[in-house]
């Protein structure tokens, strides 16, 4: 869509779909609508009539701040669980609201902190903390071909165990950022923010393919918690069922919401697939190890 297009509609309020969910956005804020311009140009917008499962509004938070230091809120229905950012930060803002949505208003799915990529529609579940690597391996394997499920979340069906695409814009952040650009300099990012309370933070651009995919499920083959050390080669140490089991809760943002159902659910992700610690001294030794797990 044109820029000036979206900008205007984005004043206004824009349904965007960003698959499973419906989200409707507005801002005026110029550097936002740029960033929606270029990191969900691949998103559909949808009529103002189908109900979105959140609303997010970023904009100024006025005062004194309107004439120097400005600075951005999201504004949700309840009170912003954010302090404000820099303006120039405003997309961050919106991703972590977004997150915030996510992570407390989603009921039909149990939910892990972690990406999901898959190749030849075998997944991999890479849980772990940010900092962690995962945002990394999984821009690192989307850059090799595989599908992108989701850089954040796995939305995981506690019945079936079929895990529902969330593709977003993938977060990279620090050295991460220049490693993501020299593995894939065809990669679309966005600027780098620098000065935010996690240090230096950049963006990929999801692909038209990886959101077109999104309605189609996917079912985990592993599970592989990523650890990053450049004076070890790169190795898989198996997790044992009690330590994997205790991960993958401690990585639940819901976990206890679900009560009985989410613990049957990891148990049997736990039994049903191989649980793993993978150390990697550099990305080309990270997606070789993954590219075992599926092989």
């Amino acid at each position: 869509m044109d820029f000036q297009v979206l900008s205007r509609r984005l004043a206004d309020g824009v349904q965007l779909a960003v698959p499973p969910f419906v989200v409707r956005v507005t801002t005026s804020l110029r550097g936002l609508q740029q960033s929606f311009h270029n990191l969900y140009g691949e998103f559909d917008l949808l009529d103002d009539g189908e109900a979105p499962d959140f609303v997010i509004r970023v904009s100024g938070t006025g005062g004194p701040h309107r004439f120097f230091r400005r600075q951005a809120m999201a504004f949700i229905d309840t009170p912003p669980p954010y302090t404000p950012l820099p303006e120039r930060m405003a997309p961050i803002m919106f991703e972590q609201a977004l997150n915030w949505c996510v992570a407390t208003r989603t009921f039909t799915h149990l939910i892990l902190h972690a990406a999901v990529v898959a190749k030849n529609g075998r997944a991999v579940i890479v849980p772990g903390q940010s900092g962690q690597g995962k945002s990394t391996l999984c821009a690192a394997l989307v850059a090799r071909g595989w599908r992108h499920i989701s850089d954040e979340f796995a939305l995981m069906d506690p019945a079936s165990l079929a895990i529902t695409a969330h593709p977003r814009p993938i977060s990279l952040k620090n050295r991460s950022i220049a490693v993501v650009a020299a593995w894939a300099p065809d990669m679309a990012q966005s600027p780098a923010y620098e000065g935010t309370p996690k240090g230096t933070i950049g963006y990929v651009r999801p692909s038209r393919a990886a959101v077109e995919a999104a309605p189609e499920p996917v079912v985990p083959v592993a599970v592989v918690f990523p650890r990053f050390d450049p004076a070890q080669g790169p190795a898989f140490d198996p997790m044992g069922k009690a330590a994997a089991f205790i991960a993958l809760t401690a990585c639940s943002v819901n976990y206890r919401e679900f009560g009985q159902a989410g613990f049957d659910a990891i148990g049997r992700l736990v039994d049903g697939n191989p649980v793993l610690s993978a150390t990697y001294p550099d990305t080309q030794s990270a997606v070789a190890l993954l590219e075992q797990v599926v092989g």
